[in-house]
């Protein structure tokens, strides 16, 4: 190094020509005007000296200058001009050949790496305002939402990504190519100002001068950390999604605390719950549905109401009627008082058939031993007709194999039309004082069918008479319609929709991601209703 180098500074202007350092310092290759040779055979690239950038920022931003960029700086060995040092870029010389070209026009000649920049004016188009229409503010702004409406109904809009325009007082942080950028916008009168980073692709982020801000992706938008996410919103949020929208909770359980309504609209409402699914309302539940369905596949299906428990089905055009099955157990109602209306009948019908072991009800009586009809009161038992239904006459029949009623008081049976008593087997009457049976008008008639074989026999004292049936067959009145048909009940069972299986949990054993997945099956619910 020259011994007056410092004190005798060499200046120059220069043009990048190489700039791949192998030593990754940061250096390149310039070709100084006046000082080296403009012909390459004569001084090649390769020959030129390595120059070094100085860094004013103190390692906050580093750059390179790309080659075709001009330089200034000064050889800090004088005239020895060996040790280079760039201070800056020239810019504003971009229309400008550069040295290397072999005759004005050829373009041939300008190096690859600087045909982005040939033409191109020196100051960003966030600064200078120039060639506003290039790069990524054009889809910005053709891609720009509005009226978007949310679930509410409320319509909002993206608030517009400012568009390059001529600021002198922007600060502006580029790539080599100025597709991506940092703008600091900051005017002396404290309006207009922003922040502003934009990618080639069109995603931007922005913070507006009254400090809003926007985050639009033109790609995908992933959100990951390892630690706590808080998200708070002193107004309202409103979230609008395109497709699906799914939330998953790995570990842990999950609460959402509304201090209003919750309105959820959809096509199809799920809820799967693996445990227990519980609905508190401290003032009513409502569900309506074109059909309810209610399915207990494990235990009972309690409805419990502190005043009455209200049922009611059917319209004037559907017919629709209250139906109860329980063909393996009992239907039961205890009550207070019970009351029991129809407008045009009401048919009790059992089978008759034996309960099937083993014996365990014994309410409201012991399974074992019973079968048919009972009805029991310890005060009074009334069947009464008025005579009214078109077709029936007042005519109270009652058909089974085995008829009992008994009365610790006394029984009444009473009809204001006619009444018929009749058995294909065997009527006994008995009492212990006295029979009675009168007519007030009229004769009372005992008889037999006209068959020989039918005998009648009454006891009178010690005295037992005997006739055939054609004896006394002219004391037969025929009385009362026949037996009863069958009932004829209308049955229709309950329709319930199956719920779909429920899945296990889909948490992984452990807490291990990709282990094996455990399954907790529904456990065997009690009943907590007081019954049996």
């Amino acid at each position: 190094m020259s011994a007056g180098g410092f004190s005798n500074l060499l200046w120059f202007v220069g043009v990048v020509e190489y700039r791949q350092d192998g030593a990754n310092d940061g250096r390149v290759k310039i070709r100084a005007f006046g000082i080296h040779n403009e012909d390459k055979t004569k001084v090649a690239t390769r020959d030129l000296p390595w120059a070094i950038v100085i860094d004013g920022s103190y390692g906050a931003t580093q750059c390179i200058p790309d080659v075709g960029d001009w330089v200034f700086g000064f050889f800090m060995d004088g005239s020895d001009a060996q040790h280079p040092m760039i201070l800056g870029r020239v810019p504003g010389i971009n229309l400008q050949l550069p040295p290397e070209a072999s005759a004005p026009g050829d373009i041939s000649m300008i190096p690859p790496e600087s045909l982005c920049k040939y033409g191109k004016p020196p100051l960003h188009r966030a600064m200078g305002g120039e060639d506003a229409e290039v790069g990524q503010a054009t889809i910005q702004q053709a891609l720009k939402k509005n009226n978007i409406e949310s679930a509410s109904g409320e319509l909002w809009s993206e608030p517009p990504i400012v568009s390059p325009e001529r600021d002198l007082d922007n600060r502006i942080f580029t790539s080599k190519n100025d597709n991506n950028f940092v703008v600091l916008s900051d005017a002396d009168d404290g309006r207009g100002t922003y922040i502003l980073v934009s990618h080639s692709s069109g995603s931007v982020f922005q913070i507006d001068s009254d400090g809003s801000i926007l985050v639009k992706s033109f790609g995908d938008t992933y959100n990951s950390t390892e630690g706590f996410t808080m998200n708070r919103t002193e107004k309202d949020m409103h979230t609008v999604v395109g497709n699906d929208w799914t939330l998953k909770v790995e570990r842990g359980s999950g609460k959402v605390f509304i201090n209003g309504d919750l309105d959820i609209e959809c096509e199809n409402f799920n809820v799967v719950a693996r445990s227990v699914a519980n609905i508190n309302a401290g003032v009513a539940v409502n569900v309506s549905a074109g059909r309810v369905g209610i399915l207990s596949t494990a235990d009972d299906v309690n409805i419990t109401a502190v005043n009455d428990l209200k049922m009611k089905a059917g319209t004037p055009l559907t017919f629709g009627g209250i139906y109860s099955d329980a063909h393996f157990g009992d239907i039961r109602s205890d009550s207070y008082k019970m009351n029991l209306t129809s407008t045009t009948y009401t048919k009790i019908h059992s089978l008759g058939l034996p309960v099937t072991p083993p014996y365990n009800k014994l309410i409201p009586y012991p399974d074992i031993g019973h079968k048919g009809v009972h009805i029991t009161s310890p005060v009074l038992v009334n069947i009464d007709t008025l005579g009214t239904g078109i077709g029936i006459g007042g005519v109270v029949s009652i058909s089974s194999g085995i008829v009992n009623m008994n009365s610790k008081v006394a029984t009444g049976i009473t009809s204001d039309a006619l009444m018929a008593i009749q058995a294909e087997g065997n009527i006994d009457i008995e009492a212990t004082g006295v029979l009675n049976m009168t007519a007030t008008v009229g004769l009372v008639n005992i008889g037999v069918a006209t068959l020989a074989s039918a005998t009648l026999i009454i006891v009178d004292g010690a005295k037992v008479l005997a006739k055939s049936g054609q004896e006394i067959s002219s004391l037969f009145h025929p009385s009362g319609p026949g037996a009863p048909a069958r009932l004829n009940v209308k049955t229709e069972g309950a329709v319930n929709v199956a719920p779909p299986k429920i899945p296990g949990t889909r948490t992984s054993v452990g807490y291990i991601f990709g282990g094996g997945k455990q399954t907790r099956e529904t456990g065997n619910i009690t009943s907590r209703m007081p019954d049996d």
